[in-house]
């Protein structure tokens, strides 16, 4: 069934967002997330195992509270678009955009004609509640988030031309392969990588498009947003799993007399 998708009314609202990476395929993980409250949780479907099912439910586990749905699809294939959202995701970050040309494609695969060219089968799909949601084609595109992630030289290059794009909504800066691209490796504190930072926030701001990120290793979610970013996904469950083992057992360790 479509709902308010309030992580976008939010942003559009001029308010900030604070969101949470989803790596496994467990929907136990998003019902948790959810329920604490984060603005929506983002599956990672580029790195992470899970497939359409495990989106799902997933989405499911959002339903019945106010935390939106998203996922990092594995590529801008607009078969692969389609079928996320016909399974009733709230919205897509799509990884690697780089021209302006592409993200007019991702935005035609994810809208109807005639502002795109997305395949029409709604009333069956789960994202129209197979049909009993008779106003989805009315509400569709102000509910929908698309977001382009920008994370190569050539993206933030044309960070402009892709936040002009009407249909992308937010645009996502992904600083790990930024500096990949920018030829330092994974050092995303390099003043090279943060004079690219710097270039894609003064470039999209203009726009009134939100800007987006994760925090730079070594670096707080707080000076993200401090950076000028208007949306942080900070960290995964499987990153604070790890954190909260490892404390765990070094106690253990000290207990023990092995430390």
């Amino acid at each position: 069934m479509i709902r308010k998708n309030r992580l976008k009314a939010k942003l559009m609202a001029g308010e900030k967002a604070f969101g949470i990476w989803l790596q496994s395929a467990d929907p136990t993980f998003a019902e948790i997330s959810a329920l604490i409250g984060f603005d929506c949780f983002i599956m990672d479907q580029e790195h992470g195992p899970g497939g359409m099912q495990a989106a799902i439910d997933m989405a499911r586990a959002a339903a019945v509270t106010d935390t939106t749905s998203i996922v990092r699809v594995p590529s801008s294939d607009p078969l692969v678009l389609r079928r996320i959202l016909d399974g009733g995701i709230e919205g897509v970050l799509v990884p690697m955009v780089e021209t302006a040309s592409q993200a007019k494609s991702i935005a035609d695969a994810c809208r109807f004609p005639p502002l795109g060219k997305r395949g029409n089968a709604w009333d069956i799909t789960r994202a129209a509640g197979y049909g009993v949601a008779r106003d989805y084609m009315k509400r569709v595109h102000d509910e929908l988030l698309v977001i382009a992630q920008l994370e190569t030289v050539e993206g933030i290059k044309n960070a402009r031309a892709i936040a002009d794009i009407d249909g992308i909504d937010v645009i996502f800066i992904g600083p790990t392969d930024l500096a990949g691209s920018a030829g330092v490796g994974g050092d995303t504190g390099h003043p090279t990588v943060e004079a690219l930072i710097a270039e894609a926030v003064a470039a999209v701001k203009p726009t009134g498009k939100p800007l987006a990120t994760v925090p730079r290793r070594g670096t707080s979610w707080q000076k993200a947003f401090d950076d000028g970013f208007d949306f942080v996904a900070a960290g995964s469950e499987i990153h604070f799993f790890r954190l909260a083992a490892e404390a765990q057992f070094k106690e253990w360790l000290r207990y023990n007399g092995e430390e």
